[in-house]
């Protein structure tokens, strides 16, 4: 199919949340988006389209490429097979399947970034249980070990204190290639940056931001970090060099540790909007997923200034099991609350079920207003 004939200037390769953020972005640039997924995701009411399927499917990946000029993804999990399987059709996949191919198995990504000088914790790959003891004695204990795929909000990650315990892990977390093996990693706290690129090499970086991480989930992101003016550079620097290592189109949330030192090692990516850049919807020139639709399509970058001097976003974390029956009144009573539900029928405990953000002059009084409204919405 010829792309002028194509109804859909954007596929996105999954109808999560993320999806649902990027079809009302690219709404008021007169841009149509059709979603891979089901009528009752949380993206399928609000894009132009909905093609029917599973991003796990690569016959429904090509199907939507047949459908859209550019094809994306709110997921790195898509098989990269897949995704050069439409490209090979002639849809173009952005960021590119040969990308994603190489951020979607972390330990090739931590080599990636290594590679290209860019700072890491220590690592290796354990493919069998004699080989624990010897990455206990060359990174020390305890060891973070990682499924080199499909790990998202610590779903496929454990902590071992001992070679008994990553044994343990290692049969649980081995998909049949090993396992990352890192270093633990004594942190003062978790940084972030959301990194724009455009097909047309033009560049943008959005504001360093702390995140709040428990049991590897984000519960609060805060803009601008309060960290030492050469550390948020360090994090700046980092950030864009392993956007550009990572062939990066749209873009690309980078996640670091800072240590007490001032350094800064990169943590993981996400080749797709990411949760610790949600803040951008109101507290930017340009949100992320604008520039993400932007930076795929070739269009000029939007500015990433801060419109406010802080701002801080928390999530809605499911609390309980069961129907989701969200309460907006006295979370919009709250002065200057930003409430983001996603169209997620069923509550799960710590499910992103939406989030709230809240500008203001201190990010002290904006997080007490963020989480009073968060609290009011009852998941």
């Amino acid at each position: 199919m010829d792309d002028t004939a194509k109804p859909f200037d954007i596929g996105i390769v999954g109808a999560g949340q993320l999806a649902r953020m990027t079809c009302t972005a690219a709404a008021p640039l007169g841009l149509r988006i059709a979603v891979l997924g089901d009528p009752g995701d949380p993206a399928a009411d609000v894009a132009a389209g909905v093609v029917p399927g599973r991003w796990q499917d690569a016959d429904d990946v090509l199907a939507l490429g047949r459908a859209c000029r550019v094809v994306t993804l709110e997921n790195e999990f898509v098989a990269a097979a897949a995704l050069a399987g439409v490209e090979a059709a002639g849809t173009p996949v952005r960021p590119t399947s040969q990308a994603v191919g190489r951020i979607q198995d972390k330990a090739t990504q931590k080599a990636l970034l290594r590679d290209a000088g860019l700072p890491v914790p220590a690592f290796q790959v354990i493919t069998a249980p004699g080989d624990v003891a010897a990455a206990g004695r060359e990174l020390g204990w305890p060891l973070m070990l990682k499924a080199r795929t499909l790990g998202y909000d610590g779903y496929g990650n454990a902590l071992c204190d001992d070679e008994a315990a990553a044994r343990d892990a290692l049969g649980r977390l081995d998909r049949g290639d090993g396992v990352l093996a890192e270093a633990l990693v004594p942190f003062t706290c978790e940084l972030a940056v959301m990194v724009a690129r455009s097909t047309s090499g033009e560049e943008r970086v959005y504001p360093v931001v702390e995140t709040v991480q428990r049991n590897h989930v984000c519960h609060e992101v805060t803009a601008p970090a309060a960290v030492d003016v050469a550390v948020r550079a360090r994090a700046e620097e980092v950030a864009v060099g392993a956007a550009r290592a990572a062939d990066a189109l749209g873009v690309m949330g980078v996640e670091m540790f800072a240590l007490p030192d001032g350094t800064v090692l990169v943590n993981e990516l996400a080749p797709r909007p990411h949760n610790s850049g949600h803040y951008s919807i109101e507290a930017c020139e340009t949100s992320q997923f604008e520039n993400h639709v932007r930076g795929i399509l070739g269009l000029p970058l939007g500015d990433v200034s801060l419109r406010a001097p802080a701002a801080v976003m928390v999530n809605i974390l499911g609390t309980r099991e069961g129907p989701a029956d969200p309460q907006r009144d006295g979370a919009l009573a709250v002065p200057g609350a930003h409430l983001h539900l996603y169209r997620k029928a069923d509550v799960r405990l710590g499910r992103k079920m939406g989030h709230v953000t809240v500008l203001g002059d201190s990010p002290t009084a904006a997080a007490d207003a963020a989480r009073a409204a968060v609290a009011e919405v009852g998941l």
